[in-house]
Order: structure tokens, then sequence, then C-alpha cells
């Protein structure tokens, strides 16, 4: 096990911009692939309907195949079949644990773990080694899920899953959110209440996952070039400043 500070160089960046972030991260494997690529989040609750199982594994899949990160905390359920649709794409994942990564919860997904620890991903806590978990950590922990991640996706969830609070946190912490058609999933009522929020993205098909995808990859360019700082020291201009001077 290994750690981080947040002014570290190897602090996921993403993660030291929102509130209040952990000022120490503990970690197991290659930490270096949350900076190194796009991380989305894909979640859901424990229940989830055949369906679900199926949306979930494809988009790891998808993921996996196109070199971006899944992240998620491991659960049974929804995070478990993105996990797996990731590494069998040759994907990388980050499970962010909400107790010390020396456990596993669940312990049923023990060997899960283990394959993404050996397919070059990692798994994160903001707990040391010995930690146990206990309830409340688990909200705790949705806030990094969200945190790390350039987006979310939501594959199937009711209202009162744990699943929503990691949905509230990427709202308050400006990161993308997309969810399953509320009509293609049983356990649903939360995928409702996302639809109805402001800028989501409804995934019914590949392409509107890809859309979803591409408009993260754009920000991610924008935001490169809007804080880019020239050799001199002068800000660099953003593309929309170069559209007026040049």
């Amino acid at each position: 096990m290994r750690r981080t500070a947040v002014f570290d160089s190897d602090y996921p960046g993403r993660l030291a911009s929102i509130a209040k972030p952990p000022p120490e991260l503990y970690y197991r494997g290659e930490i270096g692939a949350v900076n190194q690529r796009h991380n989305i989040a894909v979640i859901g609750s424990r229940r989830v309907s055949d369906r679900g199982i199926e949306a979930a594994y494809r988009i790891g899949c998808e993921l996996g195949s196109m070199g971006i990160n899944a992240v998620n905390g491991l659960a049974l359920g929804c995070d478990t079949h993105a996990l797996i649709g990731a590494l069998a794409a040759g994907g990388t994942c980050v499970a962010v644990m909400p107790c010390g990564v020396d456990q596993i919860v669940p312990h049923a997904n023990v060997r899960l773990a283990q394959k993404i620890l050996s397919g070059g991903g990692c798994l994160l806590s903001e707990y040391p080694a010995g930690t146990p978990v206990r309830r409340y950590q688990y909200v705790e922990r949705d806030r990094l899920q969200s945190g790390i991640s350039d987006g979310v996706i939501v594959i199937e969830a009711e209202c009162d899953s744990g699943t929503m609070h990691t949905v509230r946190y990427a709202i308050r912490q400006g990161r993308r959110l997309a969810c399953i058609d509320s009509r293609l999933v049983r356990y649903a009522s939360g995928n409702r209440w996302i639809e109805g929020q402001s800028g989501v993205c409804v995934i019914r098909d590949r392409g509107s996952l890809n859309d979803f995808i591409a408009d993260i990859q754009k920000e991610t360019v924008y935001r490169q070039m809007t804080f880019a700082v020239c050799g001199d020291g002068i800000p660099a201009l953003d593309p929309i400043q170069k559209d007026l001077f040049f």
C-alpha cells in the first residue's frame, strides 16, 4: 500500500479540485492511470434487472476498448458488471473503497479486485490501512467516485439507492452526468429523477453513449487549452480568444 498527498504530483488532479478533497489518499496498484486517462464512473444499485446487467457490461466494454478508466465502488450489482466489462475489453479500472485498501468490501469481489490490480488499475481510499468499513463511510466514499471522474453514468437505481449520493455529489462538483433511459430498465425512479435535471445525457443506444464520451473529451481539451501556460509564464489564449485575435 502506498500514499499520496494533495500537493503531490501523482495526486489525482480532478479530485484536488473538489470542495475539501482528502488531504491524503492510500492506494494499491497504479495511481498514474487516474491522471493519464479519462475517468468515467459507471454506477448503479445492487438490485439490478437483466437489462441493467447487460447495459453495465456493455458500457464497461466500450470504455475499456476506448482506453477510458471505469470507476466505481466495487459494489455488487451494476458496479461489478461494469468493471467486468471494462476488464474483458482490456481496459483499466479504479475502485474507490469505503475502508482501508488492505480490505476488500464486499468480500465476494476479492477476485475482481485482484484482476483490477493485475490489469494496471488501482484501489483508492481516503482511509489508512486497517480502517474497518462503517456505514457513513459509504457516503463519504461516494464524493470521491464522482470527484476523480470526468463524468458519471448511472445504469439503474431507485431514488432511495445509495447511488443517488454520488449523483448529487456529481451535480455539486460540476461533473457531466448521464443515465440509461428509464424506460429501458426496471428499477428506475432514480433514473427518472436524473432525466429531469439540466444538461443530463439520456443513454438510449451506443450512439448516445459515444456522444456523452465525446463531450467529455472535448471539455477536457478545452480545459487544458484554457489553463495552459506559455513558456514565458503568460497564460495561453483559450479557443474563444484565439478566434477573436487571430
